[in-house]
């Protein structure tokens, strides 16, 4: 099972922080480090920094040489999908490849941050509408990376092109993820445009239930299930012991939880990997049986880079 560390530097990160978190994740043999897409804060104060996803991990692309890097997720209202389409295959060139694979995930999502939109100008529809214009992005997306669809042409209900020439076109591609909880249309798309299907904060039992709508929405595309992995982004507070865990619980709670921090953790068990080494090797293996190939461990206090030593020293060799 691949381990990646998860942040979300809309809640006050600087580029700095971003670019530790990675050089650690990197530094411990994590296998990559994914980065949320917003541009206001949600948890955190209104006045929290906030950074451009794309602009940060062209940064890292070139500091780092060993992890993946990527969106979980791009929303589909923030830019133009040439212009994404664009700026993703920079990063891509500039990142290189590792065993090669692209190194530059970029995953894509309808959005749903309504404040974000409203503040910076972003079109935000209902729901329905926001998946059709998730829909085109994607055909688009592949339209313009593939080298025999040049030139590319497409007429939309949100998207019009004519006669594009994409050029130097990504070889290899970044991989193409579709990020999302819903077990209709999610796994749809993904079965039409992904490499990849993640889904967020389940349980085993979620994630097994998940798979099963990926094999039947790949049925429908003519596709074999096989080529469409399932990954999972989910809460990650552990320790190398109960105490160690305590500490770290009591700073998630503080900067994420609400109630009392028992309450939160007994809400949290069962889709958050949690506690000791054992218990966290546990989970995770509960959820490679249901079919999880990899796990984005969304880290709550990122500035706590031990806490990625402990997940490669003390839960990996478990695994």
């Amino acid at each position: 099972m691949r381990l990646s560390v998860m942040i979300e530097p809309q809640e006050g990160m600087t580029y700095d922080q971003i670019l530790a978190v990675a050089q650690r994740a990197e530094g411990v043999g994590m296998a990559g480090l994914y980065r949320s897409d917003h541009y206001s804060p949600i948890g955190a104060s209104p006045d929290s920094p906030t950074t451009d996803a794309w602009a940060t991990l062209a940064g890292l692309a070139r500091e780092t040489s060993a992890i993946t890097l990527g969106t979980m997720v791009t929303p589909a209202t923030f830019r133009p999908i040439g212009n994404l389409a664009k700026v993703a295959a920079t990063v891509a060139d500039m990142a290189g490849t590792l065993d090669g694979a692209p190194r530059i995930h970029l995953g894509m999502g309808t959005g749903w941050h309504e404040t974000e939109h409203d503040q910076h100008g972003f079109p935000f529809e209902d729901i329905a509408t926001r998946f059709r214009r998730l829909d085109e992005h994607l055909q688009v997306l592949r339209g313009l990376w593939d080298p025999d669809h040049e030139p590319f042409s497409f007429h939309g209900e949100f998207v019009t092109i004519d006669q594009a020439r994409f050029h130097p076109p990504p070889d290899p591609r970044p991989r193409i993820v579709v990020g999302g909880s819903g077990r209709r249309k999610t796994p749809t798309l993904a079965a039409r445009y992904a490499d990849e299907l993640n889904t967020v904060s389940q349980s085993p039992d979620g994630c097994r239930g998940m798979r099963a709508a990926m094999d039947e929405a790949c049925v429908r595309e003519d596709r074999d299930p096989a080529t469409l992995p399932l990954t999972l982004m989910t809460g990650c507070v552990i320790g190398a012991d109960e105490a160690g865990f305590r500490a770290r619980a009591e700073r998630a709670h503080a900067a994420v939880g609400s109630g009392d921090l028992d309450g939160w953790l007994d809400d949290l068990r069962g889709r958050w990997v949690l506690g000791g080494p054992e218990e966290a090797a546990d989970h995770l293996g509960r959820l490679a049986q249901a079919g999880v190939t990899g796990v984005l461990l969304q880290h709550q206090t990122p500035t706590d880079l031990d806490m990625l030593d402990e997940v490669t020293a003390e839960i990996v060799p478990r695994l």
